[in-house]
């Protein structure tokens, strides 16, 4: 390894007994050369004026320098190397977002600036259950667990001097995607939303799963019904003490309006898909025999219903009419307004209103 210095010694020594080729400072076995201290004695060596000491321990460097066991070498390296840089300098690394049951395969990436191998720790927060580390290749796999939660942690990049850089990573976990199950019906498409799922239903379906026919579905006026809280009812122009929720379909009393500038109103509670209406009569002389309807989304600014430009009257009489809008419209407010009923009898009502609510639309 040290061949200058050991020939020098060597020539030295040769001086003293050229017929020897081993001394007891010096022993050469090819290829190592051994430079032996006596007991107690000392190695010195000593440099010129402004001369160097050089200790070259072999082509490309690729040697080792050792002193009481420990590779000189080795530990400059160690000293003067640079600890790995991961490929995202962010200080958190967002890993994704998974959902139960989905496999996971994802390669961590760090790289040695002196290219050296890098390894793969776990050392701080927790892996989603079912997600392994393999420290040497530098992956996550697994299956996403069933949950619904956030999994932070962070993990440490070795290289091969021990130099070290670490990252925090987040890894989302949601539950199965609801919409693999093929909830909606009638052609509906599915949308996942906050963990849920929402029915984007055709015309004219509507509901959780698009599995109600709006044009038939109730949206609780009626007495059986009754999702519609009394005080969202309200009338103008009543006879007597009939009071606006007393004009629910299928109620054992009714609504009695004075005369044509009279009307029932109800109160949706949002903004809904209007399909069609329904006028019951209570009697063979206590009805209303053909009405108009106006529409509101916020209870200010009524509007005529209208098709073509023209206002739309539909007939009653002495039984339960139900009557499809020629065009469905979007209204939070629905007003019966009377135009026909019995002789002096006065607008008798009973009502319903069909559809189905906006937002499944």
């Amino acid at each position: 390894m040290i061949w200058m210095l050991a020939l020098a010694i060597a020539w030295s020594l040769q001086t003293v007994s050229s017929a020897s080729s081993s001394f007891d400072a010096l022993v050469v076995h090819r290829p190592h050369v051994d430079i032996i201290a006596e007991q107690d004695g000392n190695l010195t060596l000593k440099s010129g004026y402004n001369g160097d000491i050089r200790i070259v321990p072999g082509a490309n460097e690729t040697g080792s320098v050792y002193f009481d066991g420990e590779d000189l070498l080795h530990i400059i390296q160690i000293i003067v190397s640079l600890p790995p840089v991961w490929d995202d300098h962010s200080p958190f690394g967002y890993v994704g977002e998974f959902h139960s049951g989905e496999r996971v395969n994802i390669q961590l990436r760090a790289k040695d600036p002196e290219g050296t191998k890098i390894t793969y720790q776990l050392i701080g927060g927790e892996l989603p259950p079912g997600i392994k580390l393999d420290k040497v290749r530098g992956t996550l796999k697994g299956l996403a667990p069933n949950t619904e939660d956030l999994f932070t942690f962070t993990i440490r990049a070795y290289d091969e001097h021990g130099k070290h850089a670490d990252n925090v990573f987040k890894m989302l976990i949601r539950g199965a995607n609801k919409c693999d199950s093929n909830p909606c019906v009638h052609e509906g498409r599915c949308e996942e939303v906050n963990g849920s799922y929402v029915c984007r239903c055709p015309h004219p379906y509507g509901g959780r799963t698009c599995n109600l026919d709006c044009r038939s579905n109730s949206l609780g006026v009626r007495q059986s019904k009754r999702w519609i809280p009394d005080a969202q009812m309200t009338a103008y122009k009543s006879q007597g003490n009939d009071f606006a929720y007393h004009g629910r379909q299928d109620y054992g009393g009714y609504w009695r309006g004075k005369d044509a500038t009279s009307w029932l109103q109800v109160d949706l509670g949002n903004v809904t898909r209007v399909y069609a209406t329904v006028m019951q009569y209570y009697g063979s002389r206590q009805y209303t025999r053909s009405y108009s309807l106006q529409y509101s989304t916020d209870g200010n600014n009524f509007h005529n219903y209208t098709v073509g430009g023209h206002l739309s009257t539909f007939s009653a009489g002495a039984s339960t009419y139900t009557r499809p809008l020629p065009e469905p419209v979007d209204a939070r407010f629905i007003r019966f307004i009377p135009h026909g009923w019995y002789s002096s009898y006065g607008p008798y009502m009973r009502v319903d209103v069909l559809g189905c609510h906006y937002y499944n639309l």
